[in-house]
């Protein structure tokens, strides 16, 4: 792996860079000004490429950097000596109808995986796209914003044939797909690089209003009480065979059903104030 490290480095930038363009192009408008700036003046797309084994299968991405799992390496080469390896190159875990809303798992991309036989250097353009957003400045501090951070992928996917995963967050983007049903396309785009809380709050509460403002903050909250013991608090032990495993079996134990029936009562009220205000 070594020795095709700045071969996959050099590859991952050209599409690094492709993205950030499209990124620009399509969200642009609601990324911050300085951001912008930054984003417009790289002059070297490697340089935020790095690749090492930092304790983790998951990628991740931060101001100034992209990391790419070293160890995906070994778990590949591991798993290209059980049978039945790469037998069917042509499958897909998505199309272009499921997309954007799905039910995959991370376990259907782990088979998705093993059955094309996909390499590191496939692992990690399946990653690339949704790190890029957060690179560009879309949040995932919450596990909120990873759904709406993934929402916002999928869709620059299915509009541009860009590669992604398509399996991230299942539970996380039918939440931010359900709210943007409720806010609306522009507002959601614009809460997704909105990185404070308070800030998200005081923007809903401006443009649509209190009760839109309560009812994030509300599912927010009750996401990160199920998101970060059961799953985000252990995510450096997400290494390896075993990982993968460990990442499977904990994030299963995640249930959202409170914030879906949260968003139900909602949007019932929703109707009914304007049955009301149309009577």
């Amino acid at each position: 792996m070594n020795q095709d490290k700045n071969r996959i480095q050099h590859n991952l930038s050209i599409h690094l860079e492709q993205y950030i363009a499209a990124i620009i192009e399509k969200y642009g408008k609601y990324i911050p000004q300085a951001r912008l700036d930054v984003l417009n003046n790289i002059s070297d797309f490697a340089k935020i490429i790095k690749i090492y084994d930092y304790g983790s299968i998951n990628a991740c991405a931060n101001a100034s950097e992209i990391k790419m799992p070293l160890c995906a390496d070994k778990v590949l080469n591991f798993m290209s000596k059980i049978p039945g390896y790469g037998i069917n190159k042509n499958h897909q875990s998505y199309n272009q109808e499921n997309l954007i809303n799905n039910d995959n798992t991370f376990s259907d991309y782990i088979y998705h995986v093993f059955i094309t036989g996909t390499n590191v250097e496939g692992y990690y353009e399946d990653l690339l796209l949704h790190e890029t957003m957060h690179f560009c400045g879309s949040g995932g501090a919450t596990a909120l914003k990873e759904g709406i951070n993934e929402l916002l992928t999928r869709k620059l996917a299915l509009e541009k044939n860009f590669r992604t995963n398509g399996c991230a967050y299942p539970k996380e983007i039918q939440i931010a797909f359900e709210l943007q049903q409720i806010y609306g396309e522009e507002i959601l785009n614009q809460i997704a690089f909105i990185n404070s809380e308070k800030q998200i709050y005081m923007f809903l509460e401006n443009t649509i209003d209190k009760e839109a403002a309560e009812l994030y903050l509300n599912i927010s909250n009750i996401m990160e009480r199920e998101f970060y013991p059961k799953y985000y608090s252990n995510m450096d032990s997400f290494n390896g065979i075993t990982g993968i495993i460990r990442k499977t079996t904990n994030y299963n134990k995640i249930d959202y059903s409170s914030v879906h029936e949260l968003l139900n009562n909602y949007s019932i009220l929703q109707v009914e104030n304007k049955q009301h205000k149309y009577k």
